[in-house]
């Protein structure tokens, strides 16, 4: 009796050991069982998934700039400029130019309310919040336009140009005899 039951037992073991179960018919979630084979290949199991994060579906096909990414991110997070003044951030690493950080608190001290952050809601002041300084590099080292001449300067370098070195800063004049 034991034999048969050992024979039965061998042959279900077989059988399992190459039966692929589909979990379900809309997904590629497939898992190979196998148990107590000698082939070490179908002792492990196999699951073949979709990715966890779907792809960010773009609307062009022509990838950003690394300079217009660079823009969204360190852009502050109130007015959403690129600023030239300095930029603080709160303790969770959100950024604020000078102009709108003093704003915000002048805001807060007039209402009587503590003031917060914009995006996270933590406590702001003078004394918890830092000056970024590799933010600030990194936007002085980005590209931007000259309004007058339209060609691309460096944001450390615009003020400069603008104001003693651009032709174009005057306009175009015409003479009239």
């Amino acid at each position: 009796m034991t034999e048969i039951a050992t024979l039965i037992s061998n042959d279900l073991q077989q059988n399992l050991s190459s039966e692929i179960v589909n979990l379900s018919s809309d997904t590629n979630e497939t898992i190979l069982l196998t148990t107590g084979t000698t082939n070490p290949m179908l002792d492990s199991t196999v699951i073949d998934e979709p990715p966890t994060k779907k792809c960010k579906i773009t609307t062009n096909d022509k990838p950003r700039l690394l300079e217009e990414r660079l823009s969204s991110i360190l852009s502050c997070c109130i007015c959403l400029d690129l600023s030239t003044l300095p930029i603080f951030q709160c303790i969770n690493g959100h950024l604020m130019c000078a102009s709108c950080f003093n704003h915000l608190l002048a805001d807060c001290k007039l209402k009587d309310e503590q003031t917060t952050c914009p995006n996270c809601r933590c406590e702001i002041s003078k004394s918890n919040c830092t000056r970024n300084l590799a933010v600030e590099k990194t936007i002085s080292e980005l590209p931007i336009q000259c309004d007058y001449c339209l060609q691309i300067f460096l944001r450390s370098e615009i003020k400069t140009h603008q104001s003693q070195n651009c032709l174009d800063r005057f306009g175009t004049f015409h003479l009239y005899i």
